[in-house]
């Protein structure tokens, strides 16, 4: 199987998975169906561990407190979102002191 083979079989694990999550959410809000609403959340609950993996969301970038205005940014960023005040990175400082 090739790379472009490969990629088109994730999307197509992925395009179910979100289909599965679709029907099951529909189902969530269903009136008159004979499952319960409780068994109804645990095979959302089971269909959303399915997606998870294959959605293969990054990590959480880490933070840090600009030393301008205190706003929570990047670790590895050199300028604020907020205030446009440079920083260097911690890693950056460090070594400039060594």
């Amino acid at each position: 199987m090739d790379q472009s083979e490969r990629g088109e079989h994730e999307r197509n694990k992925l395009r179910g998975a979100i289909a599965e999550m679709t029907l099951r959410m529909s189902n969530l809000s269903a009136t008159g169906e004979a499952d319960s609403v409780a068994t109804r959340v645990e095979m959302l609950e089971t269909s959303w561990q399915a997606l998870m993996p294959l959605i293969q969301i990054d990590a959480e970038p880490t933070r840090r407190d600009c030393p301008h205005c205190h706003a929570r940014m990047r670790a590895v960023a050199s300028r604020c979102l907020y205030c446009l005040g440079k920083s260097a990175p911690p890693d950056h400082e460090t070594a400039g002191a060594a």
